[in-house]
């Protein structure tokens, strides 16, 4: 990675954030991201989001006054030597230049971090993260329509782009829910890779069993009969009288992915989804494709919302970064992109 030096002015300080500095960050959100985000509102959701335990994941610039005029927040990824991802960059534009990436430096240099990313990316500042040295991409997005249900969500104008040739897989693949953390722990065991991301059992509790705001659903996939150490994490969405799927997450063998197709239809069909979707990089796109999704092209006609907390009916792309000689596959439920921000 390349390295800018970084000159702060006299009096200027770089730090971790404590928890006696949570209600000014609270305040710098609410004066200088956006007044009614929920980071900025709501302490408790705040301290579940970026605490943990004594740890604040949050990287301050400070001024000769004390006062805040930079954030680097983080979300480590458990462990000692931990993947992270970033979140909730903001640094005024009255301060020094390049002083945000002095947040990113001081976070790689003291925040235990095994490997680097962002799933978020600010179009603006792409060309910076490649100077850099960091990998840039989007997320790809693919959907699966419900043919028994009329689009309420959905924006379909160009059926071409749509997959219509699934066939059935020959492999009998099904999705047994996980009802509890303790049925979850007793089989998660992620294969720990140099360059993958590594998703600690403690992270992938506290992310998706004990979120306040979000009720996720998690899968277990079996194989011919047979349990895998593979789970698929999904989340409801209601809108305008009509419901949706999201696949949010998956650890384990992505290959199997290409075998879902006909469990996912059948959930579909059962609780009157619309569609399901995905956003992802790292997965073959014939994988998806085996599995009968749909990818929606960077300028295509046909919408599939993203926001819906508040809901808006428009194509979100969604870009990252990571650092080379790694080889990631990202989710959207990676970083905060599956958060509300209200």
């Amino acid at each position: 990675m390349r390295r800018i030096p970084i000159e702060l002015p006299e009096g200027y300080a770089i730090r971790f954030a404590k928890k006696e500095d949570i209600s000014d960050i609270m305040l710098f959100f609410k004066q200088h991201w956006k007044e009614n985000h929920i980071l900025a509102n709501d302490r408790a959701f705040f301290e579940y989001e970026l605490c943990r335990g004594d740890e604040v994941c949050m990287v301050l610039l400070l001024n000769d006054k004390n006062d805040i005029e930079g954030t680097l927040g983080y979300l480590p990824y458990g462990g000692e030597l931990r993947d992270i991802f970033t979140v909730m960059w903001k640094v005024l534009d009255n301060s020094q230049m390049f002083a945000g990436v002095g947040l990113l430096y001081y976070l790689i240099d003291h925040g235990r971090c095994r490997h680097i990313y962002t799933c978020g990316l600010n179009e603006n500042t792409r060309n910076i993260y490649k100077y850099l040295g960091f990998c840039t991409g989007d997320l790809q997005h693919f959907y699966m329509l419900n043919p028994e249900c009329k689009s309420r969500i959905a924006e379909i104008k160009n059926t071409e782009e749509l997959n219509t040739n699934y066939q059935k897989s020959a492999v009998s693949l099904s999705l047994h829910r996980v009802e509890n953390k303790e049925e979850f722990l007793a089989d998660y065991c992620p294969e720990k890779r140099a360059d993958k991301i590594y998703k600690t059992a403690e992270y992938m509790v506290h992310r998706y069993f004990e979120n306040p705001k979000y009720r996720y659903q998690v899968y277990q996939i079996w194989k011919e009969g047979e349990k895998t150490v593979s789970f698929l994490i999904a989340r409801e969405q209601e809108q305008d009288e009509s419901r949706l799927l999201r696949l949010i997450d998956f650890v384990g063998d992505e290959k199997l992915l290409a075998h879902i197709g006909t469990p996912l239809r059948c959930l579909m069909k059962e609780n009157g989804f619309e569609y399901t979707d995905l956003y992802v990089y790292g997965v073959a796109d014939e994988i998806l494709y085996q599995a009968g999704f749909s990818k929606k092209a960077k300028n295509s006609q046909n919408v599939i919302p993203n926001y819906f907390s508040p809901f808006c009916r428009k194509n979100v792309n969604i870009a990252i970064f990571w650092e080379k000689d790694v080889h990631p596959i990202i989710w959207k439920g990676d970083g905060d992109q599956d958060r509300p921000s209200l």
